[in-house]
């Protein structure tokens, strides 16, 4: 798995979902952290035919296990550059149950990773971050609103290398001596490690929190599509070289302003699928 670095490393959201209107269009990059604006506001996007997906009426119940896909688009400037497009992709495998207008969840991430065609520096996720992300539960609703009923799942804040006591509002830790920092994936440095290979080698050790939310429809019996946003700030807790802090604090991260550029799908599952179901069927699944 790819992860995309242009002279500062950008942001790793989780799980990119929904649109927050009470975050600034845009983001910037102080010292060691970084944060993301709202994704797109448009429909199913991205890879996805339309913008401002309908709802099929006939649809009334969400339960069972389905296929997620999320893209966040996002945009970083680096110094004397133009910017460019990141699209940052997360897949899990979700079961959910429906009571009523009352949606729950449980998710586990399949993949993550980053397209990227345009950057010249890459980190790769090592197979032991994506592994040491935990399984998530929200809940939400599937109700009646205009235009038909709408798929919601509300705010979640997701951290990683930190254990927070207040995940929504307490300040990520910048020192790895903090008390807080946790070696999530386990591989004896503190937070989460991303390594980087080409113009820039090294590896950055990184605390990080992301805030998502989903906004959709049901356009079928075994799709459901929507707006996709998210909110996410990172530390860099150390790195390797050790100059490699100082130069990531040279970048801003900004939201992409193409509405249809940030985007989640879901489609339905047979039983007994697994990861490894959805990943074989990927390039076709969520088309």
């Amino acid at each position: 798995m790819r992860y995309n670095l242009f002279v500062g490393l950008l942001v790793l959201p989780l799980l990119g979902c929904g649109s927050d209107p009470a975050v600034d269009a845009g983001a910037t990059t102080t010292g060691a952290t970084t944060s993301t604006g709202a994704g797109g506001t448009g429909g199913a996007g991205g890879e996805s035919p339309g913008c401002s997906p309908t709802a099929a009426p006939e649809v009334t119940d969400v339960s069972g296990t389905w296929a997620y896909r999320a893209i966040g688009s996002q945009l970083t400037q680096a110094q004397g550059l133009p910017p460019f497009q990141t699209r940052i992709v997360s897949v899990m495998l979700i079961t959910q149950q429906q009571n009523g207008d009352a949606i729950s969840l449980q998710g586990t991430y399949c993949d993550h990773y980053t397209e990227d065609p345009d950057a010249i520096v890459h980190a790769v996720i090592p197979d032991s971050f994506r592994e040491a992300l935990a399984p998530v539960t929200r809940e939400g609703t599937f109700a009646a609103s205009e235009g038909g009923l709408r798929y919601k799942l509300g705010p979640l804040h997701e951290v990683i290398g930190a254990a927070l006591d207040d995940p929504a509002q307490d300040e990520l830790p910048t020192d790895p001596a903090d008390a807080r920092v946790v070696d999530q994936d386990e591989d004896g440095h503190p937070g989460m490690t991303v390594q980087l290979q080409g113009l820039i080698d090294g590896s950055v050790y990184v605390a990080e929190r992301a805030r998502t939310e989903l906004d959709g429809v049901a356009v079928a019996t075994d799709r459901i599509e929507g707006r996709l946003g998210f909110v996410s700030e990172q530390s860099v807790l150390e790195t390797d070289p050790s100059s490699l802090k100082a130069t990531m604090a040279a970048s801003r991260t900004y939201p992409d302003p193409e509405e249809c550029s940030s985007t989640f799908v879901m489609v339905r599952t047979p039983d007994g699928a697994d990861c490894a179901w959805i990943k074989e069927r990927a390039d076709t699944l969520f088309q």
